[in-house]
């Protein structure tokens, strides 16, 4: 039963909401991850969690600015979030992979086609196993199409490795 525990667990608790997690790089131009790892943590204060490799580009780039944004997709932008989840921005300049827009508050942008928008400061992070739990503090949220449900778009939904779904309805 335990075969593959490291492969497997994780898995198990797939599909999750694809987030797109863009930070500012020192050139200021921004670098796209893609994420399924996040979750909620706290409702007032809003704080969010997502984990991170230390070793990621984008780890030292929230580490150094102190900001992030948190981006829905639908499946409108699953070529981009491909291109995105398998190359680093240590390595490649994926600035030109999204069109991106002012955020409300930070000064790292938003991608404009998202269909949800997560704004947060970093409150810190913590070392956990092969990964940091990047706590950020929710300073705006914005979303189209969402009421009760999400209405006009749905959320890509991440199986795991490279396999993505959507919700039907």
């Amino acid at each position: 039963m335990t075969k593959d525990l490291n492969g497997l667990y994780y898995r198990l608790l797939c599909p999750r909401v694809v987030a797109i997690i863009v930070s500012l790089r020192p050139d200021g131009k921004p670098n796209a991850m893609v994420a399924a790892w996040h979750t909620p943590i706290s409702v007032n204060p809003p704080i969010v969690a997502i984990a991170i490799a230390p070793s990621r580009f984008t780890h030292k780039l929230i580490q150094n600015s102190g900001e992030f944004t948190i981006n829905i997709p639908d499946k409108t932008l699953t070529e981009q979030i491909e291109v995105a989840g398998y190359n680093s921005g240590e390595h490649m300049d994926k600035s030109a992979l999204f069109k991106y827009a002012p955020s409300k508050i930070l000064k790292t942008p938003i991608i404009e086609d998202a269909i949800g928008v997560i704004e947060c400061k970093l409150n810190r992070m913590l070392e956990m196993g092969d990964h940091s739990v990047v706590f950020g503090n929710i300073v705006s949220v914005s979303a189209k199409g969402f009421g009760e449900v999400w209405r006009t778009s749905t959320p890509l939904l991440h199986l795991g490795t490279n396999f993505y779904t959507e919700l039907k309805k």
